[in-house]
């Protein structure tokens, strides 16, 4: 059954996956997303465009259900993020740039690089599991969506 663009968008702010984070790497994903975050912001200021809206909002859950899982008993050495698949996505994104790209990975403190690479490709397999055409009409549909008059158009 092939969805509309819309109903795609729906679907991917409103159902949810379990990812499974090593804790090690909590503050060092946290400290990801602020950047990301951050950066996005200075783009909001320059561009009036809803992709960049509903990026920073999903930053922004990211970071409030990093914070939440820091602060899980220091026992464990896995905590389970619950995010909706849109989330996921910025997740995916930042693990990806900051990853593939060599600076980037080489930032990483080398006690962690190991453990980085492995959640990488556990990150990578959950994105394969995702139907193609319905990533590309999420995106397609957030990117193209007009803002006028402060309402969606």
């Amino acid at each position: 059954m092939l969805l509309k663009p819309e109903e795609i968008y729906t679907k991917f702010n409103e159902e949810n996956i379990q990812v499974i984070i090593p804790k090690k790497l909590l503050f060092t994903l946290l400290q990801q997303v602020d950047r990301l975050r951050e950066i996005l912001g200075n783009e909001e200021e320059i561009v009036n465009n809803f992709a960049i809206y509903e990026y920073i909002g999903n930053a922004e859950m990211l970071m409030v259900k990093l914070y939440i899982l820091i602060a899980e008993p220091y026992n464990k050495k896995e905590v389970i993020i619950e995010t909706s698949i849109a989330e996921f996505l910025v997740l995916r994104d930042l693990v990806f740039c900051n990853y593939s790209l060599p600076h980037l990975r080489e930032e990483l403190r080398p006690s962690i690089r190991k453990t980085y690479k492995d959640f990488y490709d556990y990150i990578q397999g959950i994105f394969e599991m995702l139907e193609v055409d319905e990533v590309k009409a999420y995106w397609d549909f957030i990117k193209n969506y007009q803002i006028e008059g402060g309402m969606l158009q």
